[in-house]
């Protein structure tokens, strides 16, 4: 099942969502992780003789076991390493980078999901709603996406673009999409040769900014890599 997010910037993306089942075997996989993470700990506790030390217990024991999903959601990009073997990911419903606090609403509403209702929560909420989304995601305005399937956003001209941003060139509307894609792919392979990783000026970079001026007829004192970089905000500007 396809999921289209309309990202801040009114770009339309379609989507993956990822099964029940791959959500299933994820949540399986990280309890195993969090079963041999408790049976590993048990048996380091008891040989060092402190197990009855209730701090200890508290914190290292209950404290990561209870925050596994929060910490590796924010801190991996929606992502826990059940979720990482699955190939799935926690994404927000507008697109944008998923906050500490969707991933705090979510890790919050496992009471409700897992917990209370043994997963059958969870499951019906996912199995009933189209959307992908457990009672936490519909909350949290978040769903699960698979990683390996469908658009994704590094693949579109699609950048974030701070709302009080300020266009340099109102003459982007002389360039299209195929034209952004390709600076964008451009500036991925410049930025991957390590030749270049003392500052240096790119060849490449370099070219594509004189084609770019060409074509939009301009010119610009900006470095290549900043211009093409300003050229890719201002073309997201124009075509909120």
């Amino acid at each position: 099942m396809n999921y289209n997010i309309n990202t801040t910037q009114n770009v339309n993306i379609e989507f993956q969502l990822a099964s029940l089942g791959d959500r299933i075997l994820a949540f399986l996989i990280d309890s195993v992780i969090k079963f041999l993470y408790f049976f590993i700990l048990f048996l380091l506790l008891v040989w060092t003789d402190v197990i009855n030390d209730p701090q200890v217990w508290m914190f290292v024991f209950l404290l990561p076991y209870l925050f596994y999903s929060l910490v590796c959601e924010y801190f991996l990009n929606g992502q826990t390493f059940g979720k990482i073997i699955m190939k799935i990911r926690v994404v927000n419903k507008s697109g944008d980078e998923l906050s500490f606090g969707s991933c705090f609403i979510r890790w919050i509403f496992r009471l409700v999901d897992f917990q209370l209702s043994s997963g059958v929560a969870a499951i019906l909420a996912i199995a009933i709603g189209g959307k992908g989304q457990r009672i936490g995601d519909m909350v949290a305005q978040t769903t699960v996406l698979k990683t390996d399937g469908g658009s994704k956003l590094d693949e579109t001209v699609f950048v974030q673009i701070p709302e009080n941003y300020k266009p340099s060139f109102p003459e982007v509307d002389r360039l299209n999409d195929a034209d952004i894609q390709t600076i964008k792919e451009v500036i991925v392979m410049a930025s991957k040769d390590k030749a270049y990783s003392n500052g240096a000026p790119h060849p490449i970079l370099m070219k594509t900014k004189n084609i770019v001026e060409k074509k939009m007829q301009v010119t610009s004192k900006m470095s290549s890599k900043l211009f093409l970089d300003t050229i890719i905000k201002d073309y997201n500007y124009f075509h909120q």
